[in-house]
């Protein structure tokens, strides 16, 4: 195999790599979404004991794209690539960190019968929802190459900011009319906080990969 041949697969390589990483980084999307809706508190613990592998898959693809850097001196868009994905996967990472906040945050409200039946509660699960779609649509969207997707995830993130302040707003009114709710509403304020995070760090992913496919910042 020519060393061309040789770095074409090393590309190929680090995207399937990346993809790897991102698929284990959904799941902990996902089983964070189950943990906020259902209550389920088992979940919880898995994501939080699952933390590390995220990080050792940060460490190794950026790894693979400094000794590639050093090895092939890439240009154009093969450079453009590995920095991408430099990028990508330390947003994935910091997504893989606020689903251990946010489960850690659930499992300090264990034992509280707060439902869909409360408007704030009703939103929360909403607003998790999005941030869980917001994730499968990045991913698909790298995969199937299609840059007006991954626009749209961008976009979408103005939805997330819009929802994290009503649910702000109401969980303050409801901690001014329940005193009982005072020492819960903090809790639910940094859940709302952190998924307000990983949508920024999903909007992140977006803009580098259109920048990857593009040449242009989104």
């Amino acid at each position: 195999m020519s060393p061309r041949m040789h770095f074409a697969q090393e590309l190929i390589d680090l995207r399937k790599d990346m993809m790897y990483m991102g698929r284990e980084v959904q799941r902990l999307v996902e089983m964070t979404l189950d943990v906020i809706i259902n209550n389920n508190l088992t979940k919880a613990e898995e994501v939080i004991d699952q933390g590390g592998e995220i990080d050792r898959l940060e460490v190794e693809i950026q790894q693979q794209c400094v000794i590639m850097i050093a090895r092939q001196q890439p240009m154009a868009k093969d450079l453009r690539l590995i920095m991408s994905v430099i990028k990508i996967v330390t947003d994935m990472e910091r997504i893989g960190d606020q689903c251990q906040d946010i489960c850690k945050y659930c499992l300090r409200l264990q034992g509280t019968t707060y439902t869909e039946s409360e408007a704030f509660k009703r939103h929360v699960n909403k607003m998790a929802l999005g941030v869980n779609t917001m994730m499968n649509n990045v991913l698909q969207s790298y995969y199937e190459k299609d840059v007006e997707v991954m626009q749209q995830v961008c976009d979408y993130d103005d939805t997330i900011d819009a929802r994290f302040s009503q649910i702000w707003q109401e969980i303050i009114e409801e901690m001014l009319k329940d005193e009982d709710f005072i020492h819960v509403g903090p809790h639910f304020i940094m859940i709302i906080k952190y998924l307000e995070r990983i949508a920024d760090h999903i909007t992140n992913i977006a803009e580098w990969m259109i920048y990857n496919i593009t040449g242009d910042f989104a």
